[in-house]
């Protein structure tokens, strides 16, 4: 999963309300300009002077004395209205029908078939719920302006601010209830869809299903495919949802650890001299899940249990490191590691070698995480999950077999460096494996070294990872390349620490709440367009503004002024000049106006670009098809953005319809 940014509700709030102040003093400004330039052709400047002071100051009663109730009725009226326009039952159809037959084209036994059905019912449910909302928003106003039947509503005794406020909440509350509807009947789809269970392929559900290895080429008879190194026993699972399992009985020698003995899927245990050997039956995963395993009696006749599926129904709960350092090989800080001329630049890159290959280098991946606390995971566990998805690099083919190695090393961060003494881990190895999480099981107890401010040794053995390296909450982790010319990349969240999951149906329908938020914007939008719009441009104006909204970081990152080629202005003078975009323009008074000029113009279009809804911000959908907890900080961000849209929309609306009235 691709997580760029880590928002904090408290970060953002500030400068938040700085940017929203900035652009609603701006728009206000305008706003007045404006209307006093329509009001002069109309009424002549004197007039227009008192007119426009006169809407200024009939808006402050209009906003202190609104009335909840007639907001509710007019709420109530939006909502009769909408329903017998029939767009909410025929919207529900085409859902209902959508999930009837989309079923059949949909392939359960592909490689992630949870992600196909996720992003099916998100995105179908997205799509027809915010074309709702445009469509119920955009005809309401401007149709009852058009047959007049605003004047029984302006009439009576009801604000500007009352018809404004009682047709976003009421359009509102009717597509929100038919959201939570959707999302309803969606959960159970998608459970319905892929929840499953398996039996062993054979006569019968015992171990006398298995067939044993052959030692030599450790190839399965049944399967055609290489076992683990561990396998004695391997069976397959019948076909269920157009997919089968693998199923081993592996030989393990346990330690000091007997508590795995009481595990449900062991089938049996032996002694070898002083060591205990158990046999446990694994079902290995396909399509990003795997089997709960249940083995009851012994010997050939013990029968075992393949459960429910467990992994695609997951919440899982990451905590990121705070901040990324990335060093060379000369151990010089780089911003974004070593390039390897990919063109995507999402990941940096550190290169291998180690002094034991006789290659020394400084370069590594410094992951600084904070808070990490005891709490946080599994008390009953003796490991801490870590979960890596890294990328690799190779500069040649080398043992195809053998994947890139990795290195793994923790150290304290104490809090005063100067006297407190501080921890340093051995070097864990592994192979990473590209594209996939990979989960490493950090144990609590650590071997390693205890050194002085001064380097000196104090103590090597065994550490607590709470209690003696991590006391204060702060953790590194020093992630290295081990094979020669060979490079592994890395993000900020390719690496972290897994907590305990969340409950994986509150985190499905977080997801939602980010397409509620869509909706209601879009809604506000409608509304307060229609003041002064008619139907065709109020729609044509609301979906521009949702296309926009979808590309708003691609376009925000088109007024970049320090990108190859320059500002507007110095691209024309390129393309004139027929100057490439890698040679420096020359220097002197004009390149420095040039400069400046473009400075101030693409500023002004990344402000302008804050106009529409940053529906990136509000779109959780990622994170709940790759398995992830949608943050309570990410949700209140994509909650403000929503809030700031419906106060300057609704104030945009009913300027705009105050307008009209005092027009007529």
């Amino acid at each position: 999963m691709i997580v760029e940014d880590f928002p904090l509700f408290s970060e953002w709030i500030m400068p938040g309300l700085l940017l929203f102040g900035g652009i609603a003093l701006a728009a206000a400004l305008l706003g007045i300009f404006f209307g006093f330039i329509t009001a002069s052709f109309r009424h002549g400047p004197f007039e227009a002077f008192y007119i426009v002071a006169q809407v200024i100051a009939e808006a402050i009663p209009d906003f202190l004395y609104t009335s909840p109730r007639r907001v509710v009725a007019m709420a109530r009226l939006a909502i009769k209205e909408a329903l017998r326009r029939r767009v909410i039952l025929v919207t529900f159809g085409i859902f209902a029908a959508t999930l009837l037959f989309g079923g059949w084209f949909m392939d359960a036994g592909s490689e992630s078939p949870h992600e196909i059905y996720l992003n099916f019912v998100l995105w179908g449910t997205q799509l027809l719920i915010l074309l709702t909302g445009l469509l119920i928003s955009a005809f309401s106003l401007p149709e009852d302006i058009k047959n007049k039947t605003i004047y029984t509503i302006v009439t009576k005794p009801v604000r500007a601010t009352e018809i404004v406020l009682g047709r976003i909440l009421g359009f509102g509350a009717l597509c929100s209830a038919l959201l939570a509807l959707m999302a309803v009947i969606s959960f159970f789809f998608i459970w319905r869809n892929l929840s499953h269970d398996h039996l062993v392929a054979g006569d019968n559900q015992t171990i006398a299903a298995f067939t044993e290895v052959d030692p030599d080429n450790r190839i399965s008879r049944i399967t055609g495919k290489r076992v683990s190194d561990a396998a004695v026993l391997v069976a397959q699972t019948n076909n269920v949802s157009g997919h089968t399992h693998r199923l081993e009985v592996v030989k393990l020698i346990v330690g000091e650890d007997k508590s795995v003995l009481d595990l449900p899927d062991v089938w049996k245990t032996e002694t070898e001299g002083d060591n205990t050997v158990l046999y446990r039956v694994v079902c290995f995963p396909v399509g990003g899940h795997t089997h709960r395993i249940t083995v009851s009696g012994s010997g050939n006749d013990a029968i075992v249990t393949i459960g429910q599926a467990i992994g695609q129904f997951r919440a899982r709960v990451p905590l990121y490191a705070k901040n990324l350092t990335m060093l060379d090989k000369e151990g010089q800080v780089t911003e974004k590691g070593i390039s390897v001329g990919r063109e995507w630049n999402y990941r940096g890159y550190i290169d291998g070698g180690s002094a034991s290959m006789g290659v020394a280098t400084l370069a590594k991946a410094i992951f600084d995480f904070e808070d990490l606390r005891a709490s946080k995971f599994d008390k009953d566990s003796d490991v801490v999950p870590l979960d890596l998805t890294l990328g690799v690099f190779r500069t040649f083919k080398g043992d195809v077999q053998k994947r890139v190695t990795g290195g793994i090393q923790f150290e304290s961060v104490p809090d005063n460096a100067e006297v407190e003494n501080r921890f340093i881990s051995d070097i864990n190895s592994f192979e990473t494996n590209e594209f996939q999480v990979q989960t490493r099981a950090i144990p609590r107890k650590m071997i390693g070294r205890m050194v002085a401010p001064d380097g000196s040794l104090v103590r090597e053995g065994e550490f607590d990872l709470f209690d003696d390296i991590a006391k204060n909450g702060k953790l590194r982790l020093n992630l290295t390349c081990r094979d020669i010319n060979q490079y592994i990349g890395v993000a900020t969240a390719d690496v972290y620490f897994r907590q305990a999951d969340n409950v994986y149906w509150i985190n499905f329908f977080k997801a939602y709440v980010g397409i509620w938020c869509q909706l209601m914007i879009i809604i506000c939008m409608g509304v307060a367009l229609s003041t002064f719009l008619s139907t065709p441009l109020v729609m044509l104006g609301t979906l521009v503004m949702m296309v926009v909204g979808f590309f708003t970081p691609f376009i925000r990152e088109l007024t970049i002024p320090d990108r190859d080629g320059g500002g507007p202005i110095e691209s024309l003078i390129r393309v004139i000049t027929q100057k490439n975009m890698q040679v420096d323009l020359e220097t002197g008074v004009l390149d420095t106006v040039i400069e400046k000029s473009d400075q101030f113009i693409t500023q002004r279009m990344s402000d302008l670009t804050y106009l529409a809804p940053n529906f990136s911000n509000l779109d959780f959908s990622q994170f709940l098809t790759h398995g992830y907890a949608i943050d309570t900080q990410r949700m209140l961000v994509a909650i403000g953005i929503t809030l700031a849209f419906f106060v300057g929309l609704t104030l945009l609306g009913y300027f705009s319809l105050k307008t009209r009235e005092i027009a007529k």
